[in-house]
């Protein structure tokens, strides 16, 4: 399922949707309806989870996302990314060390 016309909410009000995505997509979405249902979920802080949110598609994305395992691989991405800046670092002591010999 792929969700279209995503409007990626400002920094503060992304981490909440994040988390609380990774939460649903763990524990189900009784747990969004406890949210919902809650006085926090009446609040602008949990406003991605009411349909009519211009965040709701945010959200629901970042739901499919870490149920498809997304959080871990996006640490695998970030690691070989890492990775990747250290080869680069040392790329010009290895030509160095070629020109030398």
């Amino acid at each position: 399922m792929t969700i279209e016309g995503i409007i990626r909410p400002p920094t503060d009000i992304r981490a909440v949707a994040d988390k609380t995505a990774s939460f649903v997509s763990k524990n189900g979405r009784a747990f969004e309806q406890r949210i919902l249902n809650s006085e926090k979920g009446q609040t602008p802080k949990f406003s991605f989870l009411h349909e009519n949110s211009p965040f709701h598609a945010y959200y629901e994305d970042r739901i499919i996302f870490y149920q498809d395992g997304g959080d871990e691989k996006e640490k695998e991405e970030k690691k070989k990314l890492e990775e990747k800046k250290v080869l680069l670092t040392q790329l010009p002591r290895l030509f160095l060390i070629s020109a030398i010999k």
